[in-house]
């Protein structure tokens, strides 16, 4: 088949995220399997109007703000290059209306909704946007199939009004994630930190809960004044934690580092006490799966995505988003019972072990193939 995938960034790009690294892992195994898979994406600095990233054909052109357009612009011109079986838009920020620029047929993937966690993010106008164009989905994709990574997502889009009968959830995969060193697994001194410490590992963005995450370790570290959080990950908040952290006495007990290689970072997994995963809104969680891989336990928001990579309890433990008090709690409750702590990092290191990305590349291709055979169908019926 011929694929092609329209999303707003590709894995290159400095904003990438986890919905990037999603794309790339599912659609070049594809590319793998002999399929043709082209990715439509904004450009950035320096970056190759035209380049193969793990197998895939990416072109980019325009930015964000004019994604909209540009795809209606060259989605046509794309077909007659490459005659596509198949379109997937992977709809994680605004909406690019796809079914009305194409006769081929539309997959349309997710993630997650914004909802009201957008106002957590953005501008009250911006958030507004957003908001009103994640209402109007269920009126420009009537008939569209849906394939989201979470039960959370499905239910959303649901309550939102599309048909469930249309949402499939097809789960991450999971990386393996070994460090070099395997006895290093679990040990404070494979990350070099010296003593005990909480990870935050994100994008430095609002929603991602920093704050949460910051202020919580406050209450925390009154308790234990031995222990560290580690803030691994760039964004546009990085460059206020400094200031926050000199006001409340903190330099010595949290560590900013920034951007990690992926190494670094299964040495941070790896070490941590805990994952702390304080984001108001995920579609999945790929970095709980990821330290769960390490035998690495998360403390996480309770909310959609996370309360599925999460099973509160058994791998990990949740609290209500934004309650500082009940993530302290959480913390000090985990630190403190290392019998709880062994239990749940086996609870999450075994059911880790359930997501493959082979597996769910093949039933997106599945699904890919079974549009394509239903729409030729009733090409067929109509003539």
């Amino acid at each position: 088949m011929n694929i092609l995938v329209v999303n707003y960034r590709d894995r290159l790009h400095p904003a990438a995220g986890g919905a990037e690294k999603h794309l790339h892992r599912i659609f070049s195994l594809i590319a793998q399997m002999g399929h043709k898979v082209v990715l439509f994406t904004t450009a950035f600095p320096g970056c190759k109007s035209r380049e193969e990233v793990d197998g895939i054909t990416v072109i980019r052109k325009g930015g964000d703000l004019l994604f909209q357009v540009n795809t209606a612009l060259n989605l046509k011109k794309l077909d007659r290059e490459f005659d596509f079986d198949v379109v997937v838009e992977d709809l994680n920020k605004l909406p690019l209306f796809t079914p009305y620029l194409t006769k081929k047929p539309v997959l349309v993937q997710m993630h997650h909704l914004w909802r009201g966690s957008i106002f957590h993010e953005a501008s009250f106008p911006v958030a507004l946007g957003v908001w009103l164009f994640e209402t109007i989905i269920p009126w420009f994709y009537r008939k569209e199939p849906f394939v989201v990574v979470s039960p959370s997502t499905k239910r959303e889009l649901n309550e939102i009004g599309v048909d469930e009968s249309r949402i499939s959830v097809i789960y991450n995969g999971s990386d393996d994630c070994r460090v070099e060193d395997s006895s290093s697994v679990g040990s404070v001194a494979s990350a070099g930190m010296g003593v005990p410490y909480f990870l935050w590992l994100s994008r430095v963005h609002r929603y991602k809960g920093i704050w949460t995450a910051l202020e919580a370790f406050v209450k925390f570290a009154k308790n234990h004044p031995d222990v560290k959080l580690v803030v691994a990950g760039d964004g546009p908040l990085l460059k206020k934690l400094p200031a926050w952290l000199q006001q409340h006495n903190l330099e010595s007990q949290v560590d900013l580092l920034g951007f990690v290689s992926s190494k670094r970072k299964r040495e941070l997994l790896a070490g941590a006490t805990a994952l702390l995963q304080t984001s108001y809104k995920e579609g999945w969680g790929l970095t709980v799966v990821e330290a769960a891989k390490l035998g690495t336990t998360t403390i996480a928001c309770d909310v959609p995505g996370l309360r599925d990579s999460v099973r509160n309890g058994e791998t990990g433990l949740l609290f209500q988003a934004g309650d500082t008090d009940a993530c302290a709690s959480e913390m000090d409750r985990l630190y403190s019972n290392d019998d709880l702590r062994t239990r749940l990092e086996a609870g999450a290191a075994a059911y880790a072990d359930e997501f493959r990305w082979d597996i769910a590349a093949d039933m997106t291709l599945n699904l890919m193939q079974n549009l394509v055979i239903q729409h030729q169908v009733g090409g067929d019926d109509e003539e």
